[in-house]
């Protein structure tokens, strides 16, 4: 019974111990527990980075997919585009009357990069909610952050340069910085946009299924004729993002 009853005074230590370890982790994951030193507050950045760059995330994505499904624009003026399934898709070569061949556009992965800079930087306004990481110390963010897009071959790199700053008993750390890398093969279909616009501009017509295997299969390119405009509708053989475009035909 003596054994019993050791065996039994040991497991409530051990019980008491373990809870004793569970609330301290949970009370620094609450609190700011322990020195307060710029590497300890440095940190404390980690959910406020996850949070953010789940933002970016959340709000950059259906904006990339939709500059992708209206060709190369999210907002379009009127007679700049053509209306199919209800999704305004833009005209990035233009007719030219009495000719076979059409004037390009000139799309850039400059004019696509500022307007979902501007799109998603708008979007950000309601995500963010850095009040809710305000538990031991004070959190800054100083005015006038910006987004910045960068279109790469096979991802978009989305960069928040927002200066945030955790205080606590005259201590700062500081985060200027935050980044999302999202994976849409963007610019590598700007790239194959590109190549067929200008074909179209000096030549009237693009041979889809010879580019195709010129390119060993790395592309899937439909061409549709709705009248009296042609639609090409681009994918890589390896992703299902979609970027598509009208040329504009001149009616008989």
């Amino acid at each position: 019974m003596h054994k019993k009853g050791q065996i039994t005074a040991f497991v409530i230590v051990g019980i008491v111990v373990a809870a004793a370890i569970i609330l301290v982790l949970y009370l620094r994951g609450q609190f700011f527990l322990g020195p307060v030193t710029p590497e300890n507050l440095q940190t404390r950045f980690e959910p406020i980075r996850e949070h953010v760059e789940g933002c970016l995330a959340k709000i950059g994505s259906p904006l990339i997919e939709k500059i992708g499904i209206q060709g190369g624009y999210l907002s379009s003026h009127e007679s700049t585009y053509r209306m199919k399934n209800s999704v305004p898709i833009s005209y990035l070569c233009y007719d030219v009357p009495d000719q076979d061949i059409c004037s390009n556009r000139m799309l850039t992965l400059n004019s696509m990069e500022d307007e979902l800079a501007k799109a998603i930087n708008t979007g950000l306004m309601n995500c963010l909610n850095l009040k809710q990481f305000e538990k031991g110390f004070d959190i800054r963010v100083l005015p006038n952050y910006n987004t910045e897009v960068s279109i790469g071959e096979d991802n978009v790199l989305l960069t928040l340069n927002m200066a945030t700053i955790l205080s606590k008993g005259g201590t700062d750390a500081r985060e200027d910085k935050f980044q999302t890398s999202l994976k849409y093969p963007l610019g590598r279909l700007y790239n194959v946009a590109q190549d067929i616009i200008n074909v179209e501009a000096q030549y009237g017509d693009f041979e889809q299924l010879n580019y195709m295997l010129a390119k060993k299969g790395q592309y899937v390119i439909n061409k549709d004729k709705p009248y009296p405009d042609k639609l090409y509708v681009l994918q890589t053989k390896d992703s299902k993002y979609i970027f598509q475009f009208f040329i504009e035909g001149e009616p008989n």
